[in-house]
């Protein structure tokens, strides 16, 4: 039997909200008003801390100058003791980040539930709950790939947010530590960073051939055979580019191109074909943290006035020892620019989804 006198309650956090921006590097800004910014860590006395305060356009300014990257907005919120983190990556060519590739495709995915969902529930009318439940997984298949390429973006959303906390409490714990003269060093911690890179790369394979199997699903092609964006590709035509939106849209960013040689056959390009290179070596011939200079990363200065570093980490490619999370970032960008404009051109309402009554079916205290 527990013992009732040794009952101690668990605390829970009192409510309360975060804004702020994550950098290439692990350095962070967090919003303390109405454009004000704080950046951190930064070095100062020995000590990591937080240094501000600067508005948004000058912060922008302050850290392109200095070679670092804009990874996301975060806002962090804690009510009633639960933590929740909404994350929202940049999109090159836009201006408002506030939809991610995640969120539009998970709002072409909800637009087609709620037209069947609408037609299915005058047909039955107070279904049960095991009813309702197979009316909500009978999905089209256009709406089953659009939820599943929605899916896997916010896996590899999750990812990036991960790998960027780990760069940050690296950051922020050696320059605790006095680790700033580049020495290299490993934590207990690293199998978190390898986990979460490896991550990342799957659900970027995943993404990818979800697309690649709506694209097919929409060219009037076996969707179930052409599932992998390499085989879509090898069996595409001219006439086929032309007759998809998103296949147009890849061909002008150079993702796939024409064979040389050959009169109507085309290849993975570009980028896509990088990224392509780089999940197959990560997923299918070895691990990051594989090879010896990938488990230990160090500190590098930026600007020594303002006290601010960077944290970098290995990753070992043909080319060079690159760091890992400034090629992640690199293949993010690319991926969120993509899939935000396919969903766009998708031929689905990709908008928000506006609840209305006919939406509730039921309501339950909590």
């Amino acid at each position: 039997m527990l013992s009732a006198d040794l009952m101690q309650p668990i605390p829970r956090l009192d409510d309360g909200h975060a804004f702020m921006i994550s950098w290439s590097g692990g350095v962070q800004s967090a919003e303390a008003g109405k454009d004000q910014w704080r950046v951190l860590p930064v070095l100062h006395e020995g000590k990591p801390c937080v240094n501000g305060f600067y508005s948004k356009s000058d912060l922008g300014r302050f850290m392109k100058q200095r070679g670092l990257k804009f990874v996301a907005f975060q806002h962090i919120q804690w009510m009633g003791g639960a933590f929740n983190s909404h994350w929202a990556p940049l999109i090159p060519g836009q201006s408002n980040f506030s939809l991610s590739p995640a969120n539009v495709w998970g709002n072409v995915s909800r637009n087609l539930s709620r037209a069947r969902i609408e037609t299915a529930l005058k047909a039955q009318q107070d279904p049960s709950p095991g009813e309702m439940e197979a009316i909500l997984d009978a999905k089209s298949e256009p709406e089953r790939l659009a939820q599943s390429i929605a899916l896997s973006l916010r896996n590899l959303d999750t990812s990036v947010e991960q790998v960027s906390s780990f760069y940050n409490q690296e950051l922020t714990n050696q320059l605790a530590a006095g680790k700033i003269d580049g020495s290299r060093s490993s934590s207990m911690r690293d199998q978190v960073l390898y986990a979460q890179v490896h991550s990342f790369f799957l659900h970027l394979g995943a993404a990818r051939d979800y697309l690649a199997t709506f694209i097919a699903l929409q060219l009037g092609k076996d969707h179930q055979k052409y599932d992998a964006m390499g085989r879509l590709i090898e069996a595409v035509r001219t006439a086929d580019i032309e007759g998809s939106m998103i296949l147009k849209i890849m061909e002008a960013r150079g993702y796939v191109s024409p064979r040389e040689n050959t009169s109507d056959k085309w290849s993975v390009s570009g980028w896509l074909k990088q990224a392509t290179d780089l999940r197959n070596e990560f997923v299918h011939k070895r691990t990051y943290g594989h090879k010896a200079v990938e488990r230990m990363g160090h500190l590098r200065p930026i600007d020594l006035e303002n006290g601010l570093y960077r944290y970098f980490r290995p990753i070992a490619l043909d080319h060079a020892a690159n760091d890992v999370f400034d090629v992640i970032i690199e293949h993010y960008e690319k991926t969120n620019e993509l899939f935000y404009t396919a969903a766009k051109a998708s031929g689905f309402d990709a908008s928000i989804l506006h609840l209305t009554d006919k939406d509730i079916i039921s309501i339950k205290k909590a």
